[in-house]
């Protein structure tokens, strides 16, 4: 038994005492951990700016598309009407009416040929 306790002091590590840093030995990984830290809040920021900003051209793109799809609309109708407004019977009935304008006899008109 004894021979095992031997052993057993033999196979057992030595506990050292830690060695205790010197605040010179600190502050290099202090400012490296602060630059770090610095960088990835910096960097998280700035991926919320970058999201904001996106969203708000997003939403001025949506609206400027909505706006160019109404002037669309506006300007489909806009040529119905001028459609409608110079249509030929529009305009001699207001010959007519206004203008006291009259459809000549066919044997009165006379065809010029420039030759």
């Amino acid at each position: 038994m004894l021979a095992l306790q031997r052993f057993r002091k033999v196979r057992e590590p030595e506990v050292q005492p830690e060695r205790l840093y010197r605040a010179e030995e600190l502050i290099k990984p202090a400012l490296m951990l602060a630059v770090v830290v610095l960088m990835v809040v910096g960097s998280a920021l700035m991926v919320i700016f970058a999201s904001h900003d996106y969203r708000k051209l997003f939403h001025q793109h949506q609206v400027t598309v909505r706006e160019y799809d109404e002037l669309q609309v506006e300007w489909g109708q806009l040529l119905l009407e001028q459609g409608a407004w110079a249509a030929n019977n529009r305009v001699e009935s207001l010959v007519i009416k206004k203008l006291n304008m009259k459809v000549p006899d066919p044997t009165l008109i006379e065809f010029v040929r420039d030759e």
